[in-house]
């Protein structure tokens, strides 16, 4: 008997607690031209609806919702807040024996029209009344609202709280901008470019969804305010794809091309300048179409981070990993706002701030880990360009130490041989005899100076001095050199040193024809482009299999060639003879 009194006084006592406690219901005005009078006739005739949750979530509406706060405190200092940045127009009124209009905020007023200075809408319960109506419009958009009690000590530990954390994970993102920007201006990678933006597009657009934005930058754009969120999620969402393609080096196919396009496109008629609720019958199926074209965008982003998974991808790993984070933070979030989850007060009011935070860090991980990665292999080429200029530089000094020893072999043979039997004639009195001798050493001398530095080059210029070697070699009567030269018309523009050694790239092309060919005819064929030069030497000989490392009579040419940063390709086969094609990027010319 005792326990059941007990019980019934407990049953009561909570029947007591629960009539005091405050309670929302919900009334959907689908007319949207109602006034508060009327309304309140229809909560006096039941037809508001309780609203369960304490969350007002109708989703894309054409309605006008009032929102009935009933039973509320009356002791203490207390505010109704609806926990969303972007409701466009509320209008809160208290009911005692008359209906007051006590604040009209929203964002389509100017921020600090609020009644309370909050990212969201915080309402003061004063002055006291049994009954509050709080209308709520977003009609032709998607209307949420969490509707909760809190105390003015409350609120304001929350508000410190709240600019405390997101100052720390504003900070944190900045930071990682920061890096983005240093890492492109370092590399010129136009990858480390486009992650700077996404990034810097993902905090606006969270500045945006948690009214900070409104709050701090736009607070009088009353145009903006409502447009801040969806423009930034394209702009996010368009940097990402074209950041997504650098970083694991796809090609943008037409499927990215045209949802860049189409998210470019809902930028511009977000941003145009015209009031969107002329048009409210137009925006809401645009409003409907960019969530489910964006997310069918990101299922085939995240085929392709699967496909380049499986291929072995790193980048595309670490990417996948970054995003299912940040994924996981969204969902959570949405359903604690749905009330189908618990979570801590922390994941539960900055999940996406952080979900954001860490998606940003992981990737920034694998961006310096490129960084890293890019600096080794720039420092590999380094060492390897340092190791070509040195095996260069030593080819060169060995055939110019070949063409010392040859021309030293020369003068020993030819000139002093010559030079001992005129040394006879003279003693021997046969004056004659010697003045011929003297006329071949002559002539030889001349020849040999001809090769090392050709007196018709230093003369007439390279075209004349080609020419001349050229007529020397047909003069034999051996072989038919046929020649064509273009350009070159104002060789006092270059450097003497690349004339130079392209007269020795086709002196030593003749000189090999005629020494090891075997040809009858030759085409040799010189032509000055806008920026580069060709040099083809083709003949008739009997032709050679070439090593895979070249031809090795060819080497002194390939080094010259090599030294003025060309490119050399040869051809050949046995009995097909050979052809030489030389390409040598032109010298800045010294008087430009």
């Amino acid at each position: 008997m005792q326990r059941a009194l007990l019980l019934t006084c407990l049953l009561l006592l909570r029947l007591a607690a629960a009539a005091q406690a405050p309670v929302f219901e919900v009334f959907e005005d689908t007319s949207r031209h109602m006034q508060a009078g009327a309304v309140h006739a229809a909560y006096q005739a039941g037809q508001f609806k309780p609203l369960s949750s304490a969350y007002l979530n109708p989703g894309f509406t054409k309605s006008i919702f009032w929102v009935a706060l009933t039973q509320p405190p009356q002791t203490g200092e207390w505010y109704l807040v609806a926990d969303n940045a972007h409701i466009n127009h509320l209008e809160f009124y208290a009911v005692t024996d008359s209906i007051r209009l006590l604040h009209v905020t929203g964002d389509f007023h100017p921020f600090f029209q609020r009644p309370l200075v909050y990212n969201t809408f915080a309402f003061p319960l004063a002055p006291r009344a049994p009954l509050y109506l709080l209308k709520t419009d977003k009609h032709h958009e998607s209307l949420q609202a969490p509707l909760l009690l809190r105390t003015r000590e409350a609120l304001q530990r929350q508000q410190v709280t709240e600019t405390l954390v997101n100052g720390i994970f504003t900070g944190v993102i900045v930071l990682i901008i920061l890096f983005g920007i240093f890492l492109y201006l370092t590399t010129r990678d136009a990858v480390y470019g486009w992650y700077a933006l996404s990034v810097a597009a993902a905090l606006m657009w969270i500045w945006s969804n948690k009214g900070l934005g409104f709050h701090y930058l736009w607070p009088d754009s009353v145009f903006f305010a409502s447009r801040s969120r969806p423009l930034f999620v394209v702009l996010n969402l368009t940097f990402s794809l074209q950041f997504l393609t650098a970083y694991l080096g796809i090609k943008r196919t037409w499927p990215i091309r045209v949802a860049q396009a189409v998210w470019l496109l809902f930028a511009v008629l977000i941003l145009w300048p015209v009031p969107y609720t002329n048009f409210v019958h137009l925006s809401m199926p645009i409003q409907q179409a960019l969530p489910i074209f964006s997310l069918l965008v990101v299922c085939f982003m995240g085929w392709l981070l699967v496909k380049e998974v499986r291929q072995k991808n790193s980048a595309a790993l670490i990417y996948m990993l970054a995003t299912l984070v940040f994924i996981i933070f969204v969902v959570l979030e949405n359903l604690y706002h749905l009330g189908r989850v618990q979570l801590p007060e922390f994941v539960a009011h900055y999940g996406m701030f952080l979900g954001v935070v860490l998606e940003m860090i992981i990737i920034t991980f694998g961006l310096a880990a490129r960084f890293n990665s890019y600096r080794k292999e720039k420092e590999t080429a380094l060492l390897q360009l340092a190791r070509q200029q040195k095996e260069l530089t030593d080819t060169i000094v060995t055939v110019e130490e070949k063409e010392r020893k040859a021309l030293a072999d020369r003068l020993h043979d030819e000139i002093g041989a010559m030079l001992s039997l005129t040394s006879l004639q003279v003693n021997a009195g046969n004056t004659a005899q010697a003045g011929l001798l003297l006329k071949d050493i002559s002539s030889t001398v001349r020849n040999i100076s001809h090769q090392l530095t050709p007196v018709a080059m230093e003369k007439y210029g390279l075209r004349h001095a080609i020419e001349d070697m050229v007529q020397l070699a047909n003069g034999s009567g051996k072989i038919h050199i046929e020649l064509v030269i273009i350009g070159f018309s104002k060789e006092k523009e270059f450097p003497p040193n690349f004339l130079h050694t392209l007269y020795r790239i086709v002196q030593e092309l003749l000189q090999n024809i005629l020494k090891h060919a075997g040809a009858g005819n030759v085409l040799l064929q010189l032509v000055e482009l806008e920026d580069s030069c060709t040099l083809l030497a083709e003949d008739n000989g009997k032709g050679m299999h070439l090593p895979p490392e070249g031809a090795g009579f060819l080497r002194s040419i390939s080094a010259k060639v090599a030294y003025l940063e060309g490119a050399m390709n040869i051809d050949s086969s046995p009995g097909n003879g050979m052809l030489v094609n030389i390409e040598l990027p032109l010298p800045v010319k010294p008087n430009t």
